[in-house]
């Protein structure tokens, strides 16, 4: 019986043998491009051999596939310091811990980021980083290092919980945000009555706004912060104050399924959909109307239809990815808020990952 390539890249990949492993599966990515697994082993051959652009690719496929899936998760983080873009990379890592507070790789990548804190222009560079990489599971072949092993997951597990506590009560302070501030002119004159604009801001409430979006994002609280810089953007505040909350809003991260805080619904953006341009949504139902191509799909997702119950909405998703969606089964949808070029509709929702529940 003809062995099956999987099989065979599983047995590659626990040898640590990375140029076999791309020559077996670079060929078959057609095939298998919707195989988590598949992106998996190779996103992390590519990752050991230094090939940062192929390693990022497929880890984000992977995740595309599964977003629970820890190893594309920490091989994509240290794909990311690799390209000195360790606050998404901080992110990741807590959200892993979120779900796994024992999570070796994700203890050691926080531990690595916050000792390397202001030095990322040499994080592509470190070879201690190669500890983050994602591993072939380890074989003792003696029993004293097995017993060893124990002691240490024995001290791992006594310990992991109030580390891990201790790493989300100490996030970064985002100090590129924190420099952002309103000079003295600003707050004396943070109005402007000229143009066109939706909502008519106070000098006092044009200022609080601004402080609560900065206050926002130092808070890990992207989405409402985004919120609060499309109200100035779409006010009376002056150009100034807008080009600053403007200025904030480059730092808002990719949202995560277990890392927003605040949840906004179809009925919110519904009332206003400026407003929420750009904000990220997680949103359950039932997708309709499926188009799929090559390299994206769109459909329509009946918005709280999940367990045809009730349905709050239709929108229009669309996938920057092909994805296997089948009409009859729930999902839920991580996705962001845009307006059309055409004007077609108000709003659609660009994808950014799915699952099944």
């Amino acid at each position: 019986m003809e062995k099956n390539p999987l099989d065979e890249a599983e047995s590659l990949y626990r040898r640590r043998c990375w140029a076999e492993l791309i020559g077996l599966l670079e060929p078959l990515s057609p095939m298998y491009r919707d195989h988590k697994r598949f992106c998996f082993l190779l996103a992390t051959a590519y990752l050991y051999r230094e090939d940062i652009g192929g390693a990022y690719s497929y880890y984000r496929r992977a995740q595309h596939l599964d977003f629970r899936d820890t190893g594309a998760a920490v091989g994509l983080a240290a794909v990311l310091i690799r390209r000195g873009e360790s606050d998404k990379a901080i992110q990741i890592y807590i959200e892993v811990l979120e779900r796994e507070a024992r999570n070796a790789i994700a203890l050691k990548g926080m531990a690595y980021l916050k000792a390397h804190a202001g030095g990322e222009s040499d994080a592509p560079h470190d070879k201690s980083l190669r500890t983050l990489y994602p591993r072939p599971p380890f074989r003792a072949r003696l029993p004293i290092a097995l017993g060893l092993a124990i002691a240490v997951l024995a001290l791992a597990i006594a310990a992991a919980p109030r580390i891990a506590l201790q790493l989300r009560n100490a996030r970064p302070s985002r100090p590129s945000i924190a420099a952002i501030a309103l000079e003295a002119e600003d707050r004396a004159s943070p109005i402007d009555s000229s143009g066109g604009f939706s909502f008519v801001l106070s000098e006092k409430e044009a200022v609080e706004s601004f402080d609560k979006a900065k206050r926002l994002f130092l808070e890990y609280r992207d989405e409402a912060a985004l919120v609060e810089v499309n109200r100035l953007r779409l006010s009376n505040a002056s150009r100034s104050v807008k080009a600053k909350a403007e200025a904030l809003s480059l730092y808002a991260r990719e949202p995560g399924f277990q890392s927003m805080p605040d949840r906004f619904s179809i009925a919110d953006v519904n009332a206003f959909p400026s407003l929420y341009e750009g904000v990220g949504v997680l949103w359950k139902g039932l997708p309709a109307n499926i188009e799929q191509g090559q390299d994206s799909t769109s459909f329509e997702l009946l918005v709280g239809y999940h367990d045809k119950r009730r349905l709050e909405g239709i929108v229009l998703v669309r996938l920057p990815f092909s994805a296997a969606i089948d009409a009859n089964t729930a999902i839920e949808v991580l996705a962001r808020v845009r307006k059309p070029a055409d004007g077609a509709q108000s709003y659609y929702l660009a994808g950014i990952a799915i699952h099944t529940f």
